[in-house]
């Protein structure tokens, strides 16, 4: 016989204390809830970010990073250190704008090193999704540029249409749960998505 904790289609308990059934229902909202953090934590970023939005060019380097940082953890294999290269990627492009250092340029360097490692050991060869992280890495730095080549009053709208593309990138990688934690994927698409409709919404009505 199989127990009821463990019969098809029972509520588990993630946190390991027992069936989430027979916890009272605000103990297992606040659960739920709590599994939800990388999507309260892009709405806090989005909420404040928002609140002093300029033109739109400062949220333009929040689709090419990811970008490139998706394309090195598709090339070095370790979903495991998202976080840990998310927070160095972020680091060194304030690091480089304090020193008044354009980070475009590395940028680009970084992305046709990667694409090239990646080819020619083999992790980009792989099929679907880790196929398509050096074409995408390259269509989103090349539309940064784009955004960057443009009158001011248009780059805006280019921004936020590149940031709701990048939801949709991070979708694909939630749902596919490779190359990134699905907590980084979650969070990125959450902000990316809320940024892009404020910003539209903003630039609309200015």
């Amino acid at each position: 016989m199989i127990p009821p904790s463990r019969a098809p289609g029972a509520a588990t308990d993630l946190t390991g204390d027992g069936d989430v059934a027979g916890k009272p229902w605000w103990l297992r909202a606040a659960l739920a809830s709590g599994r939800r953090w990388p999507t309260w934590l892009a709405l806090a970023c989005a909420a404040i970010s928002l609140a002093d939005v300029g033109d739109g060019l400062e949220y333009l380097i929040l689709f090419v990073l990811p970008a490139t940082g998706y394309l090195f953890l598709a090339v070095v294999d370790r979903p495991r250190i998202t976080w840990v290269v998310a927070i160095a990627a972020m680091s060194t492009v304030v690091v480089l704008r304090t020193l008044d250092i354009d980070p475009w340029p590395a940028l680009a360097v970084v992305v046709i090193v990667l694409a090239a490692v990646g080819l020619l050991n083999g992790p980009l060869r792989r099929p679907r999704l880790y196929a398509l992280q050096s074409p995408g890495a390259f269509a989103f730095m090349a539309f940064g540029l784009v955004a960057l080549s443009v009158p001011a009053t248009v780059a805006g709208y280019l921004v936020a249409i590149g940031l709701l593309g990048h939801a949709a990138w991070d979708a694909l990688h939630w749902r596919a749960n490779k190359i990134v934690t699905r907590s980084f994927a979650e969070w990125c698409g959450v902000l990316d998505l809320v940024l892009g409709v404020g910003l539209l919404v903003l630039l609309l009505l200015r």
